[in-house]
């Protein structure tokens, strides 16, 4: 991938979309940027930083309100507001599904 694809914070933006390319994405946004969330279109891939961290506040939380998906860096708090967005705007039940592995957190 191109040097300014390199540690896109959206999977999907990558030149060449296969394992490698997106470890070393990962990689690069975990160790480099301290980012333990990334897109992958509409999907969150969190890494688990097996520490506390300080993005779980409420000034964060009110930082994703009312923001449109991929408008602000990759955060659980924006998939919330999506599926709450999108829930009020069609009147539909919404889901979210969580999956990891085993004892990850």
């Amino acid at each position: 991938n191109p040097a300014m694809l390199v540690g896109a914070d959206d999977l999907t933006e990558l030149s060449y979309l296969h394992e490698p390319a997106v470890l070393h994405n990962l990689t690069v946004r975990f160790l480099d940027q301290r980012a333990i969330y990334t897109y992958c279109g509409i999907v969150l891939v969190a890494l688990n930083p097996y520490a506390s961290l300080p993005i779980y506040s409420s000034d964060v939380m009110q930082a994703y309100h009312d923001k449109q998906l991929g408008e602000l860096e990759p955060h659980i708090f924006a998939m919330a507001e999506e599926a709450y967005s999108r829930m009020l705007r069609t009147q539909r039940n919404q889901s979210i599904i969580v999956s990891g592995e085993s004892g990850a957190g």
